[in-house]
């Protein structure tokens, strides 16, 4: 009954038990001054009434302030902490899954200019003007992987053991 009655507001008992004895107080005093009404038109009037009003004040706007609104921003360092961490893991994982498609991602661009910048703070050298010194520090395999073309993304743990190696510089 009240999801029928939803639309309507809050109706209550007592206001409507009131209403219905105004409107029999009001069919008394017009029965004593000689003026003839039906009583149950007059309860169906005064219930109406209050049907209405409470309409009315079920539209009305809410009197309670709402709820302060708490908003985060992106830019926040605790919302996401490790969300390069989750950008890095995305790209090698849509690497991994489109094979041919590894050479020229981002994936493996933002490897080679991680181990060249890594190579050129830590020790000052460059994978292009000094090859064989970068060689001995990364090792054959690594510096093959971040030299030369690779169409496909290697296996994890082929690719664990290069990052180990550029973390290794």
């Amino acid at each position: 009954m009240r999801e029928l009655l939803a639309p309507f507001g809050r109706v209550r008992l007592w206001p409507a038990v009131g209403a219905v004895a105004a409107a029999v107080s009001f069919w008394a005093v017009a029965m004593v001054s000689g003026v003839d009404f039906s009583l149950w038109q007059l309860v169906l009037l005064a219930l109406a009434g209050l049907l209405v009003l409470s309409v009315v004040d079920g539209m009305r706007a809410d009197t309670e302030p709402a709820p302060e609104l708490i908003v985060r921003t992106v830019n926040d360092p605790s919302w996401r902490p490790f969300a390069d961490v989750n950008r890095w893991e995305d790209r090698l994982i849509f690497a991994e899954t489109k094979p041919g498609r590894f050479e020229g991602s981002n994936a493996q661009r933002q490897l080679v200019e991680l181990a060249s910048e890594r190579l050129r703070l830590r020790r000052g050298l460059s994978l292009e003007h000094h090859p064989d010194q970068c060689r001995e520090l990364l090792g054959e395999e690594t510096f093959l992987f971040l030299t030369r073309p690779t169409p496909d993304c290697p296996a994890p743990w082929r690719l664990g053991e290069h990052l180990n190696a550029i973390e290794e510089i």
